[in-house]
């Protein structure tokens, strides 16, 4: 039988990618369930996990793993708790080594959601006897060209995400002081990080942030934005670069960070030093005179096709 971890349902990152894929997978399937969050340590012996047998299979939409006898097949979105140091410690590191990878060498696969996270698990795993899978990552049908937007009366830029070292959002309160009638528009639930940052940089007044919005009303604050901001060290895809491309607007990004170089590309201005407020003060100047952007081929970033290579892996597991 085939359970599916449902608990990451969410409007994070790997919660939004839960909710889209699991309620297309087509093939018959029960709630793995549990009372902790799928990343609590305590997880690691939920009870439920632990009554299944080695006839069952559990897909994670995240990284979670715990003890059982069923196979597990995870989603590794990226190997930031291992690669930042910001982000890791000495119990993330034995998690990744005594709890996920056992369980990724036993189902021999693993999801991923790009070729840079791909890259850096098979590293990480060091040997071929496990398939990395490129599944690929969507974007809701809200995200595109025409539409609503939201008119400020004066332009803003729009950063969307948490305020984790690795996201490196200090820079752009540090830019906006390099341009005093910048305004800047974030969307994220760490408001209160947020507000205190903006503070202490003494642009408070430029900075509004928002939250809990659905993906109509988030589509109206791309499309009414100059660009993204995106200063992220890394990411194992980076959706918000994907659904503001797909409503036309153009996207800053730091040269270094893979995954978003594979999916931005020339759609918007590279930064070469991603610590100097100077250069993400030139790149809000480019936004300003990039305009929409005539042409990105967001086809290919459709969740349906996400949840058909996720049921595919599923099938042929829960068939053998």
């Amino acid at each position: 039988m085939l359970y599916v971890d449902t608990r990451w349902d969410g409007n994070h990152g790997i919660g939004r990618f839960s909710r889209e894929v699991v309620c297309q997978l087509d093939m018959p399937w029960r709630p793995l369930g549990g009372s902790m969050s799928p990343s609590s340590p305590l997880d690691v012996v939920n009870p439920r996990r632990l009554q299944l047998s080695t006839r069952d299979i559990v897909y994670s939409p995240g990284y979670n793993a715990g003890l059982s006898r069923a196979r597990q097949i995870l989603t590794l979105h990226d190997m930031i708790h291992l690669q930042d140091s910001s982000e890791s410690g000495q119990a993330k590191r034995l998690y990744y080594e005594k709890i996920i990878k056992p369980a990724v060498r036993r189902a021999r696969q693993v999801l991923t959601v790009s070729e840079t996270s791909r890259s850096a698990i098979r590293a990480w795993l060091g040997d071929e006897g496990v398939d990395v899978i490129n599944v690929g990552n969507g974007r809701s049908e809200s995200f595109r060209l025409d539409g609503e937007k939201v008119d400020f009366g004066h332009p803003y830029y729009l950063y969307v995400g948490n305020s984790k070292p690795h996201k490196n959002i200090d820079v752009l309160f540090s830019a906006l002081v390099l341009r005093p009638c910048a305004q800047l528009l974030i969307v994220s639930s760490d408001r209160e990080d947020i507000q205190a940052r903006a503070e202490r940089a003494g642009v408070q007044g430029r900075v509004q942030v928002v939250s809990g919005l659905d993906d109509e009303t988030l589509a109206r604050y791309y499309r009414g934005a100059s660009g993204l901001l995106f200063p992220s060290r890394m990411e194992g895809f980076g959706l918000p670069a994907v659904e503001a491309l797909g409503c036309g607007i153009p996207v800053a990004y730091w040269s270094g960070c893979a995954s978003l170089a594979e999916i931005v590309g020339a759609h918007g201005p590279r930064i070469d030093d991603n610590n100097s407020p100077t250069e993400w003060a030139e790149a809000l100047d480019k936004l300003s005179s990039w305009g929409p952007l005539a042409f990105f081929d967001a086809t290919k970033y459709e969740w349906s096709n996400v949840a058909e290579s996720i049921g595919s892996v599923l099938r042929s597991r829960v068939a053998n």
